[in-house]
C-alpha cells in the first residue's frame, strides 16, 4: 500500500523499493524463463500478484502495526530512506528522526493480508 497522495514518481519509485525488497528477502519468487510464439525467451517474473493499494499517509502507521500483530511481514519504505544517499545514512535517521511512511509490502497469509488491506482501492 502506497501513500495515495504522493505525486506519480515517487509512488512508482516506493513500489519498486518495495518490490525489491519482497525478492531480495526471498518473498517472491521469480519464475522460469518463458518462451514466446517466435521462440523467444523471457525471464521468469514474480509468480505472486503485487496489487498496488492506496492508503492515506496518516493509516500507513496503524497499518503497519495491525500487520504485525497480524504475523504478518511487513516491510516498509519511509522518508529516512528516501532522503539517504547511503544505508549507513539511512541507519542513522532511523536511531535519530521520526519515521513517516510512505509505503507498505505486506506479506502472509491471503485472509490475513486481506483483513489489513481489504478496504483499500488501487492505487490510481
Amino acid at each position: 500500500m502506497i501513500d495515495e497522495e504522493l505525486p506519480r514518481w515517487l509512488a512508482s519509485n516506493a513500489t519498486a523499493v518495495l518490490g525489491v525488497a519482497l525478492g531480495a528477502h526471498g518473498l517472491i519468487q521469480a519464475g522460469p524463463e518463458l518462451p514466446d510464439t517466435d521462440g523467444h525467451y523471457h525471464p521468469g517474473i514474480g509468480t505472486t500478484p503485487l496489487p498496488v493499494l492506496a492508503s492515506p499517509r496518516e493509516e500507513l502507521p496503524a497499518l503497519r502495526l495491525k500487520a504485525i500483530n497480524s504475523n504478518i511481514t511487513v516491510l516498509d519504505f519511509n522518508d529516512a530512506a528516501r532522503n539517504s544517499r547511503s544505508y549507513d545514512e539511512y541507519e542513522q535517521k532511523l536511531l535519530t528522526e521520526s519515521i513517516g511512511y510512505l509505503g507498505l509490502a505486506l506479506f502472509g497469509a491471503r485472509k490475513a493480508v486481506k483483513s489489513v488491506s481489504g478496504n483499500l482501492k488501487s492505487l490510481r
